[in-house]
Order: structure tokens, then sequence, then C-alpha cells
């Protein structure tokens, strides 16, 4: 019986604690109805609050307004809560330039993931099933995906769960005609235009005639995938930790050292978790651009960029990679005041700004670019923080004399698309560190220097731990 496959996956999956809250996405048809009833059958053995929630696309017209009713009557058949919205998924596909089903997923989470919030929900249950999955890493399959992408669709994403995933289609019909309990029929489900419905009604067929059970084995490979993928991905994790530096997730710096001590399929792993954090597009880059930008990192030519769709710049430095969102220029801010001693976020660049005063110094330990110990003597306060402005100048530690701050960024090797988002700490109009780079001669401490000024930088994350 259905009711009894939905509860084991449940249980499997430790998908429900006691007591919880949970929106049911319901949109009239066979799956989510079936789903909707079986939670409903299963509401006391969980102690369970559902909630009835639908979403009309708006793209049939008069039919999808009918089934947003079919919907309200169902939920007032069971005396349940019900909540839905209006969403326009033709003006989100034009103004991002994506697909009509994108779009209209989009506009669906976004929906679910706010009534949660408004209502304080434990779960959000999808109706996805077993042919579902089946369908979709053939989707996959055809688009070309890689490896992780047979791990299908996840029984449990929080706050997502999927109690039918474990279910084939043909008993969700038989369910609903054994309980008496209706749906409606999408007549998009039958339009040839869309991959899934190819895939359903012309491939899937074809395919089971030369396995019958092909459904389950593509359900059985896609767990399996799901469990390896899962192992690698928590040495992707520590590898992730130690090759690269995330700067806000719009910018990212690959040590190509470590980057090639790597195994090769933690490397690809590696690169596809910066694209799908970088591309405005992910899917616009393939496995040879993949391929491409591995070779760039790993190779020691004297090529300085590597050119990749998706938005993505790249630019080789002395002994790292920087990639970053070209589309994505984080909002440059005005001056901002530095107390002595203080800090300041700047929320735009994920980073916090720190000054500590520091008396009668014996042991400071060294600088660092992201550390500078200053003269607090020579240095008048309060401190400033502001960006490159025309004619700065800047008088680098060591250096025989000031030099044009532009100058210094090229010396530097700054790349040209981070020189305006490098900040300036200045003291009475004078430069006193490049943030991560260097201090100002002028400023540095002596060995008589009785007060120290500690500035130091970090990320937001660093700042919190």
């Amino acid at each position: 019986m259905l009711v009894a496959e939905v509860r084991a996956c449940i249980e499997a999956y430790a998908m429900l604690p006691s007591g919880a809250k949970v929106v049911v996405a319901v949109s009239g048809g066979a799956d989510s109805m079936a789903l909707l009833c079986a939670l409903f059958h299963l509401r006391s053995v969980y102690n369970m609050t559902l909630i009835v929630a639908h979403v009309n696309h708006q793209l049939r017209g008069e039919e999808a307004e009918q089934d947003a009713l079919f919907v309200e009557q169902q939920a007032a058949r069971l005396r349940l809560p019900f909540h839905k919205t209006c969403v326009d998924v033709k003006a989100l596909q034009q103004s991002a330039g994506i697909s009509v089903q994108q779009a209209a997923r989009q506009l669906r989470y976004r929906f679910l993931y706010a009534l949660c919030q408004a209502l304080n929900v434990t779960r959000i249950a999808l109706g996805h099933t077993a042919d579902d999955q089946a369908e979709t890493l053939l989707m996959r399959l055809v688009r070309g995906s890689g490896p992780a992408g047979f791990a299908g669709i996840p029984a449990v994403r929080l706050p997502f769960i999927r109690p039918l995933l474990t279910v084939s289609r043909p008993a969700i019909y038989s369910y609903l005609q054994s309980e008496h309990c209706p749906w409606v029929e999408d007549s998009s489900n039958v339009h040839m235009a869309y991959l899934r419905n190819r895939v359903r009604l012309d491939l899937l067929p074809k395919l089971q005639q030369y396995n019958p059970q092909i459904i389950r084995r593509l359900n059985e490979l896609a767990d399996m995938v799901r469990a390896e993928s899962r192992v690698l991905e928590q040495q992707v994790d520590e590898w992730e930790l130690q090759t690269l530096a995330w700067q806000a997730r719009s910018k990212v710096e690959i040590c190509c050292r470590l980057f090639g001590l790597a195994p090769l399929a933690i490397q690809r792993r590696l690169l596809c978790r910066v694209v799908e954090a970088l591309a405005t597009a992910p899917a616009a880059v393939g496995f040879r651009h993949i391929e491409r930008l591995r070779q760039f990192i790993v190779s020691r030519n004297q090529e300085r960029r590597c050119s990749l769709p998706g938005e993505i710049g790249t630019e080789r430095r002395a002994e790292t990679i920087l990639l970053w969102n070209i589309s994505r220029t984080p909002a440059i801010p005005g001056i901002l005041k530095l107390p002595v001693p203080g800090k300041i976020d700047i929320i735009s660049l994920n980073i916090r700004l720190t000054a500590d005063i520091i008396l009668k110094p014996r042991c400071l330990g060294q600088m660092s670019p992201q550390r500078a110990l200053l003269d607090l003597d020579r240095t008048i306060c309060p401190l400033h923080v502001r960006f490159r402005q025309p004619g700065d100048r800047f008088y680098p530690l060591g250096a025989p004399g000031s030099k044009k701050l532009q100058d210094f960024f090229v010396d530097a090797k700054i790349p040209r698309g981070e020189r305006p988002y490098v900040p300036l700490v200045v003291s009475n109009h004078e430069i006193v560190w490049v943030v991560g780079y260097r201090i100002a001669e002028p400023f540095k401490r002596h060995p008589e220097t009785n007060r120290v000024l500690c500035l130091q930088c970090c990320t937001l994350q660093e700042a919190s731990s």
C-alpha cells in the first residue's frame, strides 16, 4: 500500500521530526494529490500540522484558474489551511533569459521559501516520484551531465522533503483510484516541446522495451552515485579549504601548487564548485571549459588569461589564479571612519577592518598582508578607509620615496579589475596601509615605539568564527 511505502521512505531518510509543521506543495495533479492524501493519513503518526500551498504559474489561462480552485476545495474538504499565489513566469523568463521551466521553478521555490519563513514551517513536502527520478537522470544524460548529476533528486534537502521518491507512478494512480481521491490533468504534460515530456512519453517507453525495470535501475543508480558523491564531496571540502580563498563568493583565488597536488577527480569537482558559484549561467560552462581552465591552472605557461563563458574573468598572478564574475562588481563604499580602537564592516566586500592599540609592546609577532603594525604616535587619528582616487600617491615600506598608487598597483601585480576594490587606510589624507599589500614607510614602528597601532583585515566569516 502506498501509505506504507511513504512511511518507509520517511523513516529511511529521517524526513519528519515529531510535531513537524509541513507545507505540502499541491498542483492538483496525481502525484501531489497522492502526497497530500498519504500525509493526511499519516498526520497522527508524526503529530504533523499540514498546510496546503498552490502556485498558479499563469501559463494555461482558465485551466490554471480551475486547478487553483480545485486545490483550494480539496484543502477545505480536509479542513487544512490553504495558501496560494500567482506568479508571472513569462516576465522572469524574458528578463533573466532562462527557460519557462526554470523560471517557473524559481518562482515556485521562492514562494515556498517565503511561506516557510512566514509560517515558521519545519518542512516543505514535494511530490517527486521514482518516475521523476528516472526522467531526471535521462535528461541529464542527454544534456551531458557530469557524475554528480547522476546523484539525481535528493530525498531530503532541508527544508524540502520528497516522501514519494521511492513510489512509482502506476502505484500512485492505483492508490488514488482505491481511495476515490480526485486529481486534475495538466494539459502541458503532453506538449512535446518540453524535454521532460519527450523523455517521459517517448524515450522512457522505448528503454522499457529493452529493460522493463529501467525505472528501478535508474533509481538504484542515483542511490549509489549519491552515496559515493557524499564521500567524494567530503574530500573536495578538505581540498577547498587548502586550495581556494573565497572573497564574498564573487571572487576566488586558487593556489596553483596545491591545486596541482589534488587528484584529477578532485580538481574537476573543485572547478565545478567555482563555476557554480561564479558563473552567471553555469550551464553554459561545459566539460571542455572545465578542462581548459584546469590545464590553465596546472600548466606553468605564460598565458595571463583563460577565456570562459558565463561572464567568468580569469587572471594569472605570481603563484595563484584569480577568478571572478565580471558582472557582479561590488559597490564601492564612500569614505568610512575607522575608530581607534574599533572596527568597521564593509559588507559589499565581505571584510572587517579592526584597529587596536598595544602599549609597551614586546612580542608582537610578524606583519602579514592582512596585519599591519604601525607607530601610533606618528599616526593622526581618527583613521579613515577609502578607495583609490585620481592622483593618489603612496610611500611603500622600504622604498626610496613616494610613487603613484597606480604604479604601486602595477608593481604589486594587482589585477586591473581588482584595483578599485583595494581598501586604503588613510591618516590625515596620507595612505598608511594599502590593505592586504603594504604599509607606508613614514608610519612604520621603530625599536623605541611605545604605542603600536595594530590594523587587521579578515572576512566576515572569519570574524564571526
